[in-house]
C-alpha cells in the first residue's frame, strides 16, 4: 500500500516537470519577467535644489551675550585643599507685625517699623520687650551698659544657626556653641527702632564636654547673628500675640479630630503650645528624643510611671507606662489639638487618654500660667 502511494507521487511530480518544459518550448510560458529590461533609472541619484528656503536674517538665530562667562586668569587659584563654608547665609525673617531682620556692618538688626502692629513706640518699650524675649529664650543678661540701651548676655548654648540649643539637638549630638552676644537698641535715620546683635565670643562644646575656642569667619559671624535675630523676631511675635490673649487660664478638653481620633484640645495658639510643651515635658519625666517644629511632633520616652512622682509635682498621675511615645500637635483655628501615639505609631485608646487627661491637663495649664506670669 505504501509502495504504490510513493510510485503514484513520483509519477505526478514527473508529469508536472514534463508539462512545464513542454510549455516553455511551445511558447505558452511568459518569460518577460525573467529578461532584463534595461530600466535602471531608479539606481541613479540626482541633486535637486533645496525646496525649503530660509528667509534672510533667520539663517543665524539671534543670541544674547550678556550672560557669557568672561575669560578669567587662572594664575591665582586661591587656597587649595582648605575647608570652605559653602552653606548659604540664614534667610532673614519678616513678620506681619512690621518686624524684619537685616545684616548690616557686622550686626544683625531687627527693625521695628514705625506704626507696626508690634506696638513699640520708643526705646524704653523696645528695651522692656527685649527683656521678655530673652526670658522666653532662656538667655540671661550678663552686663548692662550704664546710660545706654545696651547689654551683654551670659554665655548660652546655640546650634550652628544661632538658634538656642534644645534637648532634641543634644539627643542628636548636634554641634553646640557656647556663645556671648552683645545687643543694643537704637534708631535709624527714618526713625525706625532697631535691635542690633552681634557675636562677641564663641566656643564649641564637644560631646565629652570639652570646650574649643572658635575663631569665627565673617560668614559664620553673619550666620550666627542672623539666626539669633530670627529667634528674636519669632519670640516678639509670640510675646505680642500672647499679650493679646489671656494664656494664664488655658483649659484642656478631650475631643475628636477629623480622623475620628481621641485628642486633647488646648485653647491656645499652636506656636505657643509647641513652645510650652518643650518646657513642660522634661519637668514631668519625659525625655525629648527628637522633635520637629515643621511637623509638630515630639518623639519622647517617659521614664517615670510612679504615681508619687507626679503627686510630688502637684498634679495627678499621668497613668502611662514608662515607654516611648509620639506626641503630635495640630492647628484647629485658634486652638491646638494634641494626639498621643504609642511607639508603633498607633493612637492611644480612649481609655488611656481618659487616664492621662487629669494629670496632663493640670501640668499643661500650670506651665501656661507660669509662662504668662513671666
Amino acid at each position: 500500500m505504501a509502495l504504490s502511494m510513493a510510485v503514484a507521487s513520483t509519477q505526478l511530480a514527473g508529469c508536472n516537470i514534463i508539462r512545464h518544459w513542454w510549455q516553455y518550448f511551445d511558447g505558452t510560458v511568459d518569460t518577460s519577467l525573467r529578461e532584463p529590461t534595461g530600466y535602471y533609472e531608479h539606481a541613479e541619484v540626482t541633486d535637486i535644489p533645496d525646496q525649503l528656503v530660509v528667509p534672510p536674517g533667520l539663517a543665524v538665530p539671534p543670541s544674547d551675550r550678556s550672560m557669557d562667562v568672561p575669560m578669567l586668569s587662572y594664575t591665582n587659584t586661591g587656597e587649595i585643599g582648605k575647608d570652605i563654608d559653602v552653606r548659604a547665609p540664614v534667610v532673614p525673617l519678616r513678620s506681619a507685625l512690621g518686624v524684619n531682620a537685616q545684616w548690616s556692618a557686622g550686626e544683625a538688626i531687627v527693625w521695628l517699623k514705625q506704626g507696626g502692629a508690634h506696638g513699640i513706640a520708643d526705646e524704653k518699650q523696645a528695651w522692656q520687650l527685649l527683656g521678655k524675649v530673652l526670658q522666653r529664650l532662656n538667655i540671661e543678661v550678663g552686663q548692662v551698659t550704664p546710660g545706654a540701651f545696651e547689654l551683654t548676655t551670659l554665655a548660652a548654648d546655640f546650634n550652628e544657626f544661632g538658634v538656642p540649643y534644645t534637648p532634641a539637638n543634644r539627643a542628636s549630638h548636634a554641634l553646640c556653641y557656647h556663645q556671648i552676644y552683645r545687643i543694643r537698641i537704637g534708631r535709624a535715620q527714618n526713625g525706625d527702632l532697631g535691635i542690633a546683635s552681634s557675636v562677641i565670643g564663641s566656643m564649641t562644646q564637644l560631646s565629652n564636654g570639652k570646650m574649643l575656642e572658635n575663631v569665627l569667619t565673617p560668614i559664620e559671624l553673619e550666620r550666627f547673628a542672623m539666626g539669633f535675630a530670627n529667634s528674636i523676631i519669632k519670640e516678639i511675635d509670640s510675646t505680642v500675640n500672647s499679650q493679646s490673649q489671656d494664656l494664664s487660664n488655658v483649659t484642656v478638653s478631650i475631643g475628636v479630630d477629623n480622623n475620628n481620633q481621641e485628642t486633647f484640645t488646648v485653647n491656645a495658639p499652636y506656636d505657643e503650645t509647641m513652645r510650652v510643651m518643650q518646657q513642660m515635658l522634661p519637668k514631668y519625666g519625659f525625655i525629648i528624643d527628637e522633635f520637629s517644629i515643621s511637623h509638630g511632633s515630639f518623639n519622647v520616652t517617659l521614664e517615670e510611671d510612679d504615681p508619687d512622682f507626679f503627686r510630688d509635682l502637684g498634679v495627678n498621675p499621668f497613668n502611662l507606662e514608662a515607654n516611648s511615645y509620639i506626641i503630635r500637635l495640630g492647628v484647629n483655628g485658634d486652638k491646638t489639638v494634641i494626639t498621643f501615639y504609642d511607639d508603633d505609631d498607633k493612637p492611644l485608646s480612649a481609655t488611656d487618654l481618659a487616664g492621662l487627661y487629669s494629670g496632663f491637663s493640670q501640668a499643661l495649664s500650670r506651665e501656661f500660667a507660669l509662662n504668662s506670669a513671666n
